[in-house]
């Protein structure tokens, strides 16, 4: 019986106790392992505060509360009692400060204005504590702006931190903004021919890679085609395009109409029959027009109209809206054009549609207009919009204000050098009709220069009152490496190795002048080892005189003196003559005496040359030189073959006689006499290409004569040197963007044909060499020897098919691959004529380093069917 008892006591006393515990608060919270302001600011974020009761407190909840602020790494909290106390504390190992931030590898987005939006929204800036929760939502929500501007996929973005000496980090944004692409799959476009959407994507097909640029130039293509066929609320659908498992769709909305409203005209249903926009067809600008020009004409007002959205939900039905869009009307009693001087008035007037006697409408007398600037900007040319329309007496006037050059600016990235002037010339005269396409060539002729890169092209109008007369501003930059000492050693199985030392200034001055000069140092069995080559270029007789200052005036100065060996020395006449081996030896007039000489030409020359249009240029020039001869001492090869040539004759005295060099003195007596001589010559040439690294159209021509005179010893010389030559281009395959809108085909078929005769009594030795290798394609006839083929008269022809790999990067700036075919001969008065010729595969790499162009290298295999041998060449030089 004392057992309830004892309960009944217990329960009674352990109550109290229990309410107490009940009853017990919060007293205080604290933070350790951090800054007071992000202390503050984590006990604001806790789920418990002071005056909470104990028993609501999880300290796994208060670590899990501190850990989603995203600023700290570790959280551990402890609840401890003491004096009555009741304190929560919260220990933690806070982010890093953030020392940077960068974003790499966005192009379709501003980075500046994210990084800025990164600071002002989600404090994600220097000085600030790292926050892996805020940088989870700026990814999430930099996901959602590219799609909402139309990006077809959320690209992959990511960040990486980087710590640094002092503690801090620099946080880098990653964005990856291509994807693999294995299909493209477009819907909705039943209005444009099939070709004209798959050309427009398939860069993006043929890439097999997303990049934005090329994606949205082909959403662009699209919009373009149905705005140049004038269907209106049609296009691209953002919304519905898609990049998903590397299936790419595009999405097209094509505009249908569904009504007409005429009652702003107090017309009827009835009335709207009869025109030719009807319910269910697509909104065609050209017929709206035509029904715009048939009510303004039936209502004797100014009519307009307008597309408004039949369903918010389907923005491509619209309704059609025909109103009165302008007070002023009447009959158009006449019209003229003013203002106008690059298109003549009855082209301009063969675009607009509003005829004499119509009822005046603005809008279609506006859009007439748009066809006159459309008309302007086919030709090159542009004009504004500035007062383009009025009506007033029935006469309806356009107002012509036509685009003008009214100066031009440069402004320097970096160091400035050369001077404003080199450039300005090249440019179209300020004061004159602005056209598009001398424009570009005139870039392309500064770039060209190679002193100067174009980094980019605006324009601004002093005065807003006149927006057509514009300053074109051309940002430049100085091309690094203008000047040059390059070094260079070579061999071939003829003359050895040879080493040459040249120093090469592109822009003396910063005048745009080059100077050229160098020396060679060669093996030579006459002992004549050195050459030396000295040219002085000024590009521009840039003088106040006459017209000097705007059309293009070239003076090169140049002198040298040059050693060519391993010349074939031959008999003049039939005879006997001693040999090297002391026995005399028969032999024909013409035949090879087996000795070579070397002959040293010394001169100097003038050359002047002038456009005399833009694409003809002329050029007259005056060379005098001296030629000294000098016979070469054998080789121990070829002494070791005039002892086994005695031998064997010896020993086979009925055989034809194998032939012996021959002595000394008697080779000294063929030797050409020296000889003074002074070459006059002049030349044409036309140029019609447009980007001369890889000509895809356009013609190249030249022709030149020389007269020559002097004395060979004692005999005068006179003779006249004639040579021409032309070369075409046929561009094939797509179309590639290069520098400033410059387009070319990436595919080219070239042909060219060269011929040249001396007449008359030229120098001894003189005479055409065709072969390879040579920097001049006129002597130029692959998988041959150099020289091959020789003589007074020469013909060669070339045909090539060219592809552009299009690549472009700090070393490379092009390459292309070629596959060739040649045909060409020399020979003398009297010669049979065989002509040679052989096929092959090439290929060129133009280098350069930070856009500076170096060298252009080419690769060249040529074989010969004729003779079955074949050839590998290189050389430095452009292609023709």
């Amino acid at each position: 019986m004392r057992t309830p008892l004892t309960l009944a006591i217990t329960v009674a006393l352990s109550a109290p106790v229990a309410l107490a515990q009940q009853a017990a608060t919060l007293t205080d919270v604290t933070v350790q392992g951090t800054t007071d302001l992000l202390a503050n600011f984590l006990k604001a974020s806790l789920s418990v505060q002071p005056g909470a009761a104990l028993s609501s407190v999880n300290l796994r909840q208060v670590e899990q509360d501190a850990l989603a602020t995203g600023y700290v790494k570790t959280a551990s909290a402890k609840l401890s009692s003491a004096n009555g106390q009741n304190v929560l504390t919260l220990t933690v190992v806070a982010n890093p400060v953030i020392k940077s931030v960068a974003v790499t590898g966005m192009t379709f987005l501003p980075a500046d204005d994210f990084k800025t939006s990164l600071g002002n929204v989600l404090n994600i800036a220097p000085g600030a504590t790292l926050n892996t929760a805020r940088i989870d939502q700026s990814k999430q929500a930099l996901a959602e702006n590219y799609r909402a501007q139309g990006y077809p996929f959320a690209p992959n973005i990511s960040t990486q931190t980087k710590a640094a000496a002092d503690g801090t980090v620099d946080l880098t944004y990653v964005i990856d903004e291509t994807a693999p692409i294995k299909r493209i799959e477009v819907s909705g476009s039943t209005l444009l021919p099939k070709d004209t959407v798959v050309s427009a994507f398939k860069p993006l097909y043929d890439a097999k890679k997303f990049t934005p640029e090329v994606y949205f130039a082909g959403v662009q293509q699209i919009q373009d085609a149905y705005q140049a066929a004038g269907y209106l609320a049609s296009g691209v659908n953002p919304a519905g395009n898609s990049l998903q498992d590397g299936v790419l769709k595009i999405s097209v909305v094509e505009g249908q109409v569904a009504g007409v409203d005429l009652s702003n005209l107090g017309l009827s249903a009835t009335d709207a029959a009869t025109l030719r926009t009807k319910a269910g067809g697509v909104p065609s600008l050209s017929v709206l027009e035509q029904d715009v020009r048939a009510l303004s004409n039936r209502t004797g007002k100014s009519v307009g109209f307008a597309l408004q959205a039949a369903d918010p939900t389907v923005p491509n039905r619209v309704t059609v809206l025909f109103g009165v869009a302008d007070a002023v009307s009447g009959p158009v009693k006449e019209i003229r054009f003013a203002g106008n001087t690059a298109i003549p008035t009855a082209q301009l007037q063969a675009a607009v549609k509003t005829k004499v006697g119509d009822i005046f409408s603005r809008q279609l007398a506006e859009s007439d207009f748009i066809a006159v600037r459309d008309l302007y900007r086919k030709a090159g040319n542009d004009i504004s919009t500035r007062d383009a329309v009025s009506f007033k007496d029935g006469v309806l006037t356009y107002t012509i204000h036509e685009a003008r050059v009214a100066g031009y600016e440069i402004q320097w990235t970096g160091k400035k050098n050369t001077q404003e002037r080199v450039l300005t010339r090249e440019l179209p005269a300020a004061g004159g009709l602005y056209n598009e396409k001398a424009f570009r060539s005139a870039l392309d002729r500064i770039t060209a220069l190679g002193v100067v890169r174009v980094t980019g092209v605006t324009t601004k109008a002093a005065d807003p009152k006149t927006p057509e007369n514009l300053t074109y501003v051309i940002s430049v930059s100085e091309v690094s490496g203008s000047r040059s000492i390059p070094v260079g050693l070579q061999y071939d199985s003829l003359s050895g190795f040879s080493g040459t030392l040249e120093y090469q200034n592109n822009n003396l001055f910063g005048l745009g002048h080059t100077l050229n000069a160098g020396v060679t140092a060669g093996a030579n069995d006459a002992g004549q080892s050195l050459s030396g080559n000295l040219a002085y270029t000024i590009p521009w007789l840039d003088i106040d005189f006459l017209d000097f200052r705007t059309n293009r005036t070239r003076l090169t100065l140049n002198a040298g003196s040059n050693a060519s060996g391993n010349n074939a020395l031959t008999y003049t006449t039939a005879g006997t003559s001693d040999t090297t081996q002391g026995v005399p030896q028969a032999h024909a007039a013409g035949q090879d005496t087996l000795r070579d000489y070397t002959v040293r030409t010394t001169g100097f020359g003038v050359n002047v040359g002038r456009n005399l249009t833009t694409s003809l240029s002329a050029s007259v020039g005056v060379n005098t030189q001296y030629s000294t001869y000098y016979l070469e001492k054998q080789t121990a090869g070829e002494k070791t073959a005039d002892t086994d040539a005695v031998a064997a004759n010896a020993a086979n005295p009925t055989a034809t006689p194998k032939p012996i060099a021959a002595s000394d003195d008697v080779a000294k007596a063929l030797l050409p006499k020296n000889n003074l001589t002074t070459v006059v010559g002049t030349g044409l040439s036309y140029d019609t290409t447009v980007t001369p690294d890889f000509p895809t159209g356009g013609v190249r021509a030249s022709v030149s004569a020389g007269y020559g005179f002097g004395r060979s010893g004692t005999d005068p010389l006179s003779w006249t040197k004639l040579e021409g030559g032309a070369s075409t281009y046929y561009g094939l395959g797509k179309t590639l963007t290069k520098g400033f809108g410059t387009e070319q085909k990436q595919q080219a078929f070239a042909v060219r044909v060269n011929t040249g005769t001396l007449i008359g009594t030229p120098p001894p030795g003189t005479k055409f060499s065709v072969g390879y290798s040579n920097v001049n394609p006129a002597y130029e006839l692959r998988g041959y020897d150099a020289g091959a083929f020789s003589g007074t008269n020469y013909i060669t022809s070339s045909a090539e098919y060219r592809y552009d790999f299009n690549v472009s990067n700090s070393i490379a700036q092009g390459l292309y691959g070629i596959a060739f075919v040649d045909a060409g001969t020399a020979w003398n008065a009297g010669d049979a004529i065989t002509l040679h010729y052989a096929v092959g595969l090439g290929a060129q790499l133009n280098l350069g380093f930070n856009n500076t162009p170096l060298a252009q290298v080419r690769f060249d295999y040529g074989f010969s069917p004729q003779t079955g041998s074949s050839k590998f060449h290189f050389r430095l030089g452009p292609v023709w």
